[in-house]
């Protein structure tokens, strides 16, 4: 009875320190200063995270700080090199490069978090440990104009899985006035376009040295194609999208655009008359190593000057947006991608987008290309199909202008890829 009491009494100690912690906090609420380049209507699910995790932790308060998407990619860095900037900030894969040397690394093992997460050791930081984690994987998709299609007397059993079936179903999508194309079959005008297409003939966007591939036999091979595109079938004009298919198919004047999961919530809120649905990219043929790149969101950032009390504070925060099943789900849904979360990857929202990505997921590479390639592959198709320069002569351009850029990171995604033994 004597030994039952004193553990009685020490648990009820025990209790009393622990709540009397929890009092204190709460009544010290600690202000972090959040970085997001957009709003409440275009993040709502990242502004709804923050809601809820307040809900839930009275002693914090997260102070929203919009700022211009332009500007953001430039700001964010010098403010966090300068020792200034926010505690918490939302990163971006293109920029990560720049971020990760000013972000705190997360208290995670990679080991433990493969066990649940995909791909959660891409972004890594001096110690091994993760510094931003994937939320959510999305990329490229085909969007089609359902009523252009059922106009051409076209049905689902008609979608495209290869390029070959894709060129016979845009020539019956395409209008033309005399030789003046007014509606495209396909708008590939985007530099997704060029990079996928190399990937899926099994060949890395930069070889074991590190240097570009654009001027490989699988690079003429896709520029070729692409001008047959324009000249031969007729099927496309590069100048109606511009290297924006998403332009061309808002007015109307593209049936098949080569596009992005993004565009899914951005395009029905722009034209709420515009009737269209998603279906997977096509390929070469199935024996494709890659299907289409594999763009990510990822964890907020933690500025790397912040104290100790607020690092505690925010590794806390991560854990619950990663643990929260419904907050993953909304961001997952947000971008019309998929969940990182392994035991996720099935429940998303049900849309033509969400599956499209959902069918070539296997297939997707993680990559992050940096800016002056995608530069570079757009300035390739636009000299070949606008400008009518010589494939040689504009592969010829790109290799000098990428020689002066450093893509071992490149090189480094693409080693992680899951079938990378089947690249050249």
């Amino acid at each position: 009875m004597r030994k039952n009491g004193i553990l009685f009494l020490i648990t009820i100690m025990m209790v009393l320190i622990f709540s009397f912690g929890i009092a204190v906090s709460a009544s010290e609420v600690e202000e972090i200063t959040v970085w997001i380049p957009g709003d409440e209507v275009e993040y709502s699910f990242y502004y709804n995270m923050f809601k809820q995790y307040e809900k839930t932790n009275e002693n914090v308060k997260f102070k929203i700080e919009q700022q211009p998407w332009g500007d953001y990619w430039t700001k964010l860095p010098l403010e966090l090199q300068s020792g200034r900037g926010p505690e918490l900030f939302m990163a971006h894969t293109a920029y990560s490069d720049v971020l990760l040397p000013n972000a705190k690394e997360l208290p995670f093992e990679v080991d433990e978090l493969k066990e649940n997460f995909k791909n959660p050791d891409l972004f890594l930081g001096e110690n091994g440990r993760p510094v931003f984690i994937p939320l959510v994987f999305y990329g490229a998709v085909m969007y089609y104009n359902v009523d252009h299609w059922q106009e051409a007397g076209l049905d689902e059993s008609d979608i495209p899985a290869t390029w070959d079936e894709l060129e016979k179903v845009a020539q019956k999508l395409t209008i033309r006035d005399g030789n003046k194309i007014v509606r495209a079959g396909f708008d590939y005008s985007t530099w997704y376009t060029l990079a996928d297409l190399i990937y899926q003939q099994g060949y890395g966007l930069v070889d074991q040295n590190s240097e570009t591939t654009i001027d490989s036999e699988a690079g003429v091979k896709v520029l070729k194609r692409i001008k047959s595109w324009e000249d031969d079938l007729k099927i496309s004009d590069y100048t109606l999208g511009d290297g924006s298919p998403e332009d061309s198919f808002l007015r109307y004047q593209a049936s098949i655009i080569y596009g992005h999961a993004w565009m899914d919530n951005w395009l029905s809120a722009t034209d709420e008359e515009l009737n269209f649905k998603a279906f997977p990219i096509p390929v070469w043929n199935q024996e494709s190593p890659v299907i289409t790149r594999a763009d990510m969101e990822l964890t907020f950032g933690i500025n790397k000057n912040v104290n100790e009390k607020q690092y505690q504070i925010l590794t806390d925060f991560t854990k619950f947006v990663l643990n929260n099943d419904q907050v993953m789900l909304d961001i997952a849904n947000g971008f019309s991608g998929i969940s990182s979360r392994k035991d996720l990857v099935d429940m998303g929202a049900d849309n033509s987008t969400i599956e499209a990505i959902k069918a070539q997921m296997d297939k997707m590479i993680p990559m992050v290309l940096p800016g002056e390639y995608e530069t570079v592959i757009k300035q390739v198709i636009e000299e070949v199909a606008v400008m009518d320069i010589p494939i040689a002569e504009a592969l010829n351009n790109a290799v000098r202008k990428l020689s002066l850029s450093n893509l071992d990171s490149v090189h480094q995604y693409e080693e992680k890829y899951e079938y990378v033994d089947q690249l050249k």
